[in-house]
């Protein structure tokens, strides 16, 4: 399969996703706390560009259903249930409830894929169930890293680079994309040194200097939850196995 990566979501058009099964990365915090949400048995996450959607989406809505979610600049949106740390979304917060997400980045890059034949969520903590459900597919493939107001984050990049080591079995097809050779080899570069280089990123910084350690330990494990954020009707789902024939 062929495999694009967008270092961030700036660029992407319509035609970059169509008919390819894209992977929408932010390792720090969106998509690692869509997982997150996922796995502790929220119903849905519901994400959007900006709160003026959010709003319009919560006030269609029971309020006992959902929650509001997300950050601007990192720091929680005021009035909201919960920011943008996936340790705030533990099963007994939200359990059974949708979550209208918006934060700075991510779900502005989840916005831009939407015409994508299979949309998909990633991050270090379900890797392997990204490779897996690719590989099952058998589409081509684009990585969009979400970065961070339209600049190249290294832990997106990171996070790509290890997502096409583990789809290419390590070797690097002879003709890849610029942008997918410096994912992969970035990635083979830190990968025996993976956790200090994610710790030096920018992000990773800021997040540890405001409060946010524990954010940074837990969104850089790998392969620690067995779920996959799959899109479907304007929303995030848990993709099940069961549900493979009707989304084919």
């Amino acid at each position: 399969m062929k495999a694009e990566v967008f270092l961030t979501s700036s660029t992407v058009t319509e035609d970059d996703v169509k008919g390819r099964t894209v992977i929408v990365i932010d390792v720090l915090r969106a998509s690692s706390t869509i997982a997150t949400a996922l796995n502790n048995w929220a119903r849905a996450i519901v994400p959007v560009a900006d709160t003026g959607s959010a709003t319009k989406i919560a006030s269609n809505l029971d309020q006992s259903g959902y929650l509001l979610g997300g950050e601007r600049g990192g720091i929680k949106i005021q009035g909201y249930h919960l920011g943008n740390s996936p340790l705030e979304y533990t099963q007994e917060a939200i359990e059974g409830r949708t979550i209208i997400f918006t934060t700075t980045n991510g779900t502005v890059a989840i916005s831009r894929a939407r015409g994508a034949e299979h949309l998909i969520v990633g991050s270090f903590l379900n890797a392997q169930r990204v490779v897996d459900f690719v590989r099952q597919i058998g589409l081509d493939v684009t990585i969009i890293c979400a970065g961070w107001r339209n600049r190249v984050s290294l832990e997106d990049t990171l996070c790509a680079g290890l997502l096409l080591h583990r789809l290419w079995d390590g070797r690097e097809p002879d003709l890849v994309s610029d942008s997918a050779h410096i994912a992969f080899s970035q990635y083979v570069h830190d990968q025996h040194n993976l956790d200090a280089a994610l710790r030096r990123s920018n992000q990773a910084q800021w997040l540890m200097a405001n409060g946010y350690a524990d954010d940074v330990d837990y969104c850089l494990q790998t392969d620690v939850l067995p779920v996959l954020p799959y899109y479907k009707e304007n929303r995030l789902v848990l993709y099940k196995e069961y549900e493979q024939a009707s989304v084919l």
